[in-house]
């Protein structure tokens, strides 16, 4: 039976074990909790035997994973590291968009998505919160990253480099009493999200709305974006925000891990560019 994994090649060019290869990863994925040896022998009309080395070799370079208590064979994170690889703005906000909601469910309030725009943060989506008088952050809009917990987020994963390149163009205008007055007050509290995983905004850029909000990473340990929440001052205070510190940082980690983030990947970010007037002004 070992012979049946032999690669052999269609009269049309295709490659047979390419083929089996994607379909046992196609049922898999169709599969909420994950498909048995015996199973997709069932589904795909292969012997086991076949499947087997298949299926080992698809664990092996990270494509499948088995659980560590069953035998019950589920996608891997090579295929997500793949799919966030060729992730578009409007792919970023599908996959996002989920756990935008589990965040107004958990705060109540507004949440958001952020990702580098030139040098400032860029609202690529948001979902309401089922309170009353919300916070409204227009997609496409431009935000200072000194005084708002989405731009500290993004901060933090700059290389020494990138930062002390940022900083020196920042002019920090004051928005609020409260707006970060110079970069050594900045830098503090940049280095203190590096080390909690968590930025505030204490009305800094608006004087009655505070933020909270948390790194994204993807597969290459880099950190892509920063998702978040805004609530009125007079409804949340600081107390309140404290409350909300594990749940961020939960489902942000929850985010980096659909994009393929390791903990052992960690990676310092560029500042990325792109066309921050044509969305900017949608």
């Amino acid at each position: 039976m070992a012979a049946e994994t032999k690669t052999k090649e269609k009269g049309d060019g295709r490659i047979q074990s390419l083929e089996r290869a994607s379909a046992i990863l196609e049922e898999v994925a169709r599969r909420r909790d994950g498909a048995t040896l015996s199973e997709l022998s069932r589904s795909l009309g292969l012997h086991t035997s076949t499947l087997y080395h298949l299926t080992r070799t698809l664990v092996g370079i990270g494509y499948l994973r088995t659980g560590p208590e069953d035998k019950r064979y589920r996608v891997g994170r090579g295929i997500f590291q793949l799919a966030s690889a060729c992730l578009d703005e409007a792919e970023l906000c599908a996959a996002v968009e989920p756990y935008l909601d589990r965040l107004a469910g958990e705060t109540e309030e507004a949440t958001h998505f952020a990702i580098w725009e030139r040098k400032s943060a860029l609202i690529l989506t948001r979902r309401a919160g089922p309170k009353a008088l919300q916070i409204t952050e227009r997609v496409g809009t431009l935000r200072p990253v000194y005084c708002t917990a989405i731009g500290k987020a993004l901060l933090s994963g700059l290389s020494e480099e990138n930062y002390v390149s940022h900083i020196q163009d920042i002019e920090f205008e004051q928005f609020t009493p409260n707006t970060l007055k110079d970069a050594h007050e900045l830098r503090r509290q940049v280095d203190k999200v590096r080390r909690d995983g968590i930025a505030f905004d204490d009305g800094e850029f608006n004087p009655e709305v505070r933020c909270m909000a948390a790194p994204v990473r993807d597969f290459r340990g880099r950190v892509i974006g920063a998702i978040g929440f805004s609530g009125p001052v007079w409804r949340m205070s600081l107390t309140d925000m404290a409350d909300y510190i594990s749940v961020t940082r939960s489902i942000a980690a929850e985010v980096s891990d659909r994009f393929g983030f390791r903990t052992d990947s960690v990676a310092e970010t560029p500042i990325e560019t792109g066309k921050a007037e044509r969305r900017a002004s949608k």
